[in-house]
């Protein structure tokens, strides 16, 4: 009877053991799909840095002054360079896009003036009288997201905001990302001398507050 009673028990203990052992392997099992789903989810989050030298942005000024006839402003002359993107970062998660760049502004150039009055209109550029760089260096462009070739932008430069929704194409080769924009921004929430026009001589215009721009950048994935 006792040895009946210790082999039963014994049979039980087994059992037991057994069931455990496959319960634990259909947790690990259950763990590892887990794990694997995330690892799935985490895969589609691509991230891609900045590639300085093959990235900038091409802007042009412009001069506008009243028509002879009517009361709109027409075009008188203008002015063009680029400024360089210091640094970036793009994140595409499926679908959604989005990102922030920062804008070197002491690198702003001049493309269609030369010698001393290139120069003199650059130093411009960068006085008070614009975007005194000597305070603000940098500006801060975050990419809030790019859908159907539009991206919305906000632009925190010399200590204030401007928003705006804007043309951007991205195209994907291999492990590099390509954005291209050509798009206009209004600067006049920036308060620019000449950006208005001259009470006593408005006849000689002033300078228009949408600026247009050409952006071409290149990220490449990390």
């Amino acid at each position: 009877m006792k040895k009946t009673i210790y082999a039963a028990f014994v049979f039980a203990a087994l059992g037991l053991t057994a069931c455990k052992g496959d319960s634990e392997k259909t947790e690990e099992k259950d763990n590892k799909k887990t794990e694997q789903k995330a690892d799935k989810k985490e895969s589609k989050v691509k991230k891609y840095g900045l590639v300085a030298d093959e990235s900038k942005i091409g802007w042009t000024g412009t001069w506008i002054k009243p028509a002879e006839e009517g009361n709109k402003m027409v075009e008188d002359k203008n002015h063009m360079g680029t400024v360089q993107l210091a640094d970036g970062m793009i994140t595409k998660d499926g679908d959604n896009v989005s990102g922030k760049f920062v804008v070197d502004l002491t690198t702003i150039s001049n493309s269609d003036l030369e010698g001393k009055e290139k120069e003199k209109f650059v130093g411009h550029m960068k006085s008070p009288d614009f975007f005194n760089v000597k305070e603000y260096a940098k500006a801060d462009v975050k990419l809030k997201n790019i859908k159907d070739g539009s991206a919305d932008i906000a632009i925190h430069i010399m200590d204030k905001k401007l928003e705006a929704t804007v043309p951007v194409m991205t195209v994907t080769k291999g492990d590099k990302m390509m954005l291209e924009g050509d798009f206009s921004i209004d600067m006049s929430p920036l308060n620019f001398k000449m950006m208005s026009p001259n009470p006593k001589k408005p006849e000689e215009g002033h300078i228009d507050p949408t600026v247009d721009f050409k952006l071409k950048a290149t990220l490449k994935a990390k």
